[in-house]
C-alpha cells in the first residue's frame, strides 16, 4: 500500500510541475529584429549560453537588451524546453556593461580561452550586439579576470532565475518541499550566487504569510527577507 502511494505521489508531483512548467513558457521575442528597426530600447543585446551535455540542465542561456528585459531559457534532460520573461536589475546591468566597456568587447580580438582545454566544466558563448556590429566568443575557462567576471554574473542571474522558477512552481505542486528550496536559495544567498538579492523580496513576502507551506518555511522567509534588507 505504501508503496503503491509513493509511486501515485511521484507520478502526481511530475505531471504537476510539468503542467506548472509549460504554463510559464512563453514565445520568444526576436530581440534582434527589434534592434534591427531601430527600436532604442534595444540598442544593444547582450546574450549567454552555457552548454553541458553531461550536466542534468545541458543549456542555459540568457537574452536581453539594453533596458534588461529579455528572456531566460533552459532544458532540462527529458524535458520540454522552458522560456521565461527575463527583467534584469538595473545595478547588475550596470556591472555588465561596464565589463563589456572594459573589454572592449566589440573592438577586442583576444582570445579567452585558456592553453589548456576545461571542456569537462562546460562551454560558454559571450555575444554582443550594437550599432550594427555583433562579436561572440567562445570559451570553456579563461584566465582573464574581466571575462570571467562577466561570466559569473551571467551565470549568478542563471542560478538567480532557475531558483525563482523552481521555488514558485515547488510552492504550487508540492508545498511540504518548499523547505527544501529555501535551504538552497539560503546557501546561494550566502556563497554570492544571486546576482540581485531583491528579485525575490516580494516572493519571500508572500511565502512569510502564506499558510498553504510549511512554518518552517514562513519563518525562513522572514529571516531571508531581514538578511536582505540589512545588505542592501
Amino acid at each position: 500500500m505504501r508503496k503503491s502511494f509513493s509511486a501515485f505521489f511521484l507520478t502526481f508531483f511530475f505531471f504537476a510541475f510539468t503542467v506548472a512548467a509549460a504554463s510559464q513558457v512563453v514565445v520568444k521575442s526576436d530581440q534582434a529584429s527589434r534592434l534591427a528597426n531601430g527600436d532604442p530600447s534595444a540598442a544593444v543585446i547582450y546574450q549567454y549560453k552555457f552548454e553541458n551535455e553531461r550536466f542534468v540542465v545541458p543549456l542555459q542561456e540568457l537574452e536581453f537588451d539594453g533596458n534588461g528585459h529579455g528572456h531566460f531559457r533552459f532544458k532540462k534532460k527529458e524535458t520540454e524546453e522552458i522560456v521565461n520573461e527575463l527583467t534584469v536589475s538595473s545595478s547588475v546591468l550596470f556591472q555588465i556593461q561596464s565589463l563589456f566597456s572594459q573589454l572592449n568587447f566589440l573592438s577586442s580580438q583576444e582570445n579567452y580561452q585558456h592553453k589548456k582545454d576545461f571542456s569537462h566544466l562546460g562551454t560558454v558563448t559571450i555575444s554582443q550586439i550594437q550599432s550594427g556590429k555583433e562579436r561572440s566568443v567562445k570559451f570553456n575557462y579563461s584566465d582573464n579576470p574581466a571575462i570571467n567576471q562577466l561570466r559569473e554574473i551571467f551565470q549568478n542571474i542563471v542560478t538567480q532565475e532557475t531558483r525563482f522558477f523552481e521555488l514558485e512552481t515547488v510552492r504550487a505542486t508540492d508545498p511540504l518541499s518548499t523547505p527544501a528550496q529555501m535551504r538552497m536559495l539560503d546557501d546561494e544567498l550566502r556563497s554570492k550566487r544571486i546576482a540581485d538579492p531583491n528579485r525575490f523580496v516580494p516572493l519571500l513576502k508572500d511565502l512569510k504569510l502564506d499558510e498553504g507551506v510549511p512554518l518552517i518555511t514562513r519563518n525562513h522567509a522572514e529571516r531571508l527577507l531581514q538578511r536582505i534588507s540589512k545588505e542592501k
